[in-house]
This record gives structure tokens, C-alpha cells and sequence, in this order.
């Protein structure tokens, strides 16, 4: 097979990458190891897309991106895959329904020209050549080949980056953000919990494991309403099992680490049942396929993204896209590290370049970081932004020719603001 573009990976950086390109013409071909696209989004349930809005105490809900991010929030309200923006502290979220996203995408994916999905495609090789890159992967058993001009990595993992050869980088095993789990239930009465009874539900819990009704590792439960009206999402966070490592980048460790985590959902709801009255008749839905990876491994690009950048708020001239969302540091599962910035924080188009292959990009979880700055650039809302910026990028140069590197950032964001994506406003 033959395309310009290959983006690897159908989150939402992913998703956001490949509807860029195939709208500025390029033929785009979207791999996705899974049967669905979200990636956290609908296999993890994160049903909250952060990073959309600017951070602020007063006032409300100020989207920070133009382009994409925007279009695509507006259109899930208006299709019912997500309520209004809500207020949560300093910062704004969308609330979505995660089993509705997938279908939104697909779609938008299925009315893109030029775009090839591919569910179920694992990606199992991946060579340098002068005019870009020679894929292998595996559907159904059987392999193939795909010569593409340009490869966007938003797998999350920087897979693609590390097949290749790529220079990748990840925080030390004891530092990296830790996981969560998030399980859907239906039957609560949902009345009950309006207020702060929600708050009172993860107190109680905490109070549980002080007491040993409960084990340790359930101390951090957060508890949001669901699509319908007897629905809650309820957030386990993750610790670090005495007993077993977590291996991030690993998915036999992964598949453990969701197994013993559902063990822990199931005892927190037999609590809840017990013991508060809205949760008596509390059942489990279906799902999550997961648990909820934060951060594992990331491209070296031309330009590294670093904890100042972020916190201060830094503006610079070759941006392409913007972050928000605080630094969220999840290094204890019981409590995060929140830094609000003073003001969004620049992105640049050297962060979403490999600096040792010219026309190989990333987006999402994937770009280049550190450790510190990944604590806000990972959010959903941001990688709508970044995959909108790589998409548009590669397309344009691609069709001259060029390494992206060699565009000018300024006709990047000019072509972000001034051109959408037709599906996005139907």
C-alpha cells in the first residue's frame, strides 16, 4: 500500500491529526491497534476532556484553541455526546459520554476525503527511507507493508518513534505518573448525590480505609454523573502494588495491573452498596477495557518543552498550538500535584518533531517533553490541539516536498484558523 500519511494511533490526537490532513488533501491512512477509536477517552472511560478552555476563577468558559478542538466540543453538545462545559475549581471541563464518542469519530472519519481507517491494524515495524517511511503492519493475521512520505506517532507510546530508530525518552519507572481506573454504574440515585454528596462519597471511602474496611489502595475515589440519570463515573486512583510493578509500556503488566484494579472497584462498590443509600441498588456497566495510562514514553524533538515553559505561562513566535491545563502530577495516587499556570503556554512546532527523523511527527502524550511539562500537555483537550497542528503540518509539507520542520509556524496557525474541517460542522 502507498499514502502520504500515516498516522499511528486513533485517539484523540490521533483522530484530530488524520481529519486535519486528509482535509488539507492529503491521502491519509489512520492505524489503530484497536477495534474503536478514543484511545483513554472510550477504552479508559476518561469522560472529561481537559485542556480545552483557559484556566481562570472568575468568568466563563474561554476556549483557548481555534481550530479543531473547538468544532469538534461544539459538536459533540450538539449531537448529545457531551454536556456543557462545567466549572471545577480554576479550571473548565467538558463532561463527555464516552460509549457515544467512538461513534461520533468514526463517522467524522467515514466523511473525510481521503482517509483510510483502519481498526484492529498493529503496527509492527517501521524503517527510515530518504523519501519517508516503510510500515509493516498486521491485520487479521496477515502482514503488509505501507509506503507512506510522512508519519504522525500519536500512539500515546511513541511506538512508531522507537520502531524506527527514533530518539524517544521516559521518566524513571518510580517517577512516572501513575494510572487510574474509571467504572460506569448505573442504578444510582443520582438525587441523592447532588451538592456535596458527591464529596461525601470520597470521604467516606477514605474514611473506610483509615478505618481497614477497606484496603489502602482505594483511598483516592473521585465520583461524576453519568449520561443517564441514574449513571455516576466513579475514579479509582492507582497506587504502586508492593507486589507488582507497574510497567506502563508492558501490556501483560497493564492487563494485571487492570485486573487487580477491577478487584478494588468491585470491594469499593460493595462498600458503597452497604453503606450509602444511593448506591443501594448500584449495578457495574460494562467496561472499561483498561485502566487509564498517563505518561510513558515520548520522541526527543527539536525543541523539548520543560516545566518553565509551562508555569510561566510562555509565548513564543513558532507556535502552533497552545496548553492550559495545569501541571497534574499523579506521583501519589491518594492526592495530585496541581501548578496553575499564569497563562497558556506556547507549543511549538520543534515539539512535535523528531530531531532525528525530519518527517516523523507526534502529537498527544508523544511529544517532546519533560517529565514535568507532560503533566499538562497530556490532557485530551491539548491533544486535539497538538494532533490539529501535526496534521496540518505534515499535509503542507508533504505536498512541497519538505520536511515540516521547514514551514513556517505562522502558515501553520493561519491555516488552523482559517480553514475547518467540513464534517465538523454539520
Amino acid at each position: 500500500m502507498k499514502a502520504d500519511i500515516a498516522v499511528v494511533g486513533g485517539g484523540l490526537a490521533g483522530f484530530a491529526a488524520a481529519l486535519r490532513a486528509a482535509a488539507c488533501g492529503a491521502h491519509v491512512v489512520l492505524l489503530e491497534r484497536d477495534g474503536s477509536l478514543g484511545g483513554n477517552a472510550t477504552a479508559a472511560n476518561v469522560h472529561t476532556l481537559c485542556g480545552l478552555y483557559e484556566d481562570a476563577q472568575v468568568g466563563d468558559a474561554v476556549h483557548v484553541h481555534p481550530g479543531l478542538p473547538r468544532a469538534f466540543a461544539e459538536l459533540l453538545q450538539r449531537v448529545g455526546a457531551a454536556r456543557a462545559p462545567e466549572r471545577a475549581g480554576r479550571v473548565w471541563v467538558l463532561p463527555t459520554y464516552p460509549p457515544r464518542l467512538h461513534d461520533v469519530m468514526v463517522e467524522l472519519c467515514e466523511h473525510a476525503p481521503s482517509l483510510d481507517l483502519r481498526l484492529g491494524c498493529t503496527l509492527c515495524g517501521a524503517a527510515q527511507r530518504n523519501s519517508g517511511f516503510e510500515l509493516t503492519l498486521e491485520e487479521q493475521g496477515e502482514r503488509r507493508g505501507l509506503e507512506v512520505q510522512g508519519v504522525i506517532d500519536a500512539s500515546g507510546d511513541a511506538a512508531c518513534a522507537a520502531l524506527a530508530g527514533a530518539a524517544v525518552e521516559e521518566a524513571a519507572a518510580d517517577a512516572q505518573q501513575l494510572p487510574s481506573l474509571i467504572f460506569r454504574l448505573a442504578g444510582v440515585e443520582n438525587a441523592e448525590l447532588d451538592g456535596f454528596g458527591r464529596m461525601r462519597v470520597t470521604h467516606a471511602v477514605a474514611g473506610a480505609v483509615r478505618e481497614g474496611s477497606l484496603p489502602e489502595a482505594c483511598a483516592s475515589v473521585l465520583v461524576r454523573p453519568g449520561e443517564a440519570s441514574d449513571e455516576v463515573y466513579i475514579t479509582l486512583n492507582l497506587p504502586r502494588f508492593e507486589d507488582l510493578d507497574y510497567v506502563p509500556l508492558d501490556p501483560v503488566n497493564v492487563a494485571a495491573y487492570t485486573d487487580r484494579a477491577r478487584d478494588l472497584a468491585a470491594r469499593v462498590l460493595d462498600f458503597l452498596i452497604a453503606t450509602r443509600p444511593a448506591f443501594g441498588k448500584a449495578r457495574p456497566l460494562p467496561g472499561p477495557a483498561r485502566i487509564g495510562v498517563r505518561e510513558t514514553r515520548r520522541i526527543r524533538g527539536l525543541e523539548t518543552l520543560g516545566r518553565d515553559d509551562i508555569f510561566e505561562g510562555r509565548s513564543r513566535d513558532d507556535e502552533v498550538a497552545r496548553s492550559s491545563w495545569p501541571i497534574e502530577l499523579w506521583q501519589d495516587h491518594r492526592r495530585a500535584l496541581f501548578e496553575h499556570p499564569k497563562g497558556p503556554a506556547s507549543i511549538p512546532l520543534g515539539a512535535l518533531i523528531s530531531r532525528t527523523h525530519p518527517r516523523l511527527a507526534a502529537a498527544g502524550r508523544c511529544i517532546s517533553a519533560t517529565h514535568e511539562a507532560m503533566g499538562a500537555l497530556r490532557v485530551l483537550g491539548t491533544a486535539l490541539a497538538t494532533g490539529e497542528a501535526a496534521g496540518v503540518a505534515m499535509a503542507l509539507a508533504v505536498g512541497r516536498g519538505l520536511p515540516p520542520a521547514a514551514l513556517p509556524p505562522a502558515e501553520i496557525c493561519a491555516h488552523i484558523r482559517e480553514q475547518s474541517v467540513p464534517a465538523l460542522a454539520r
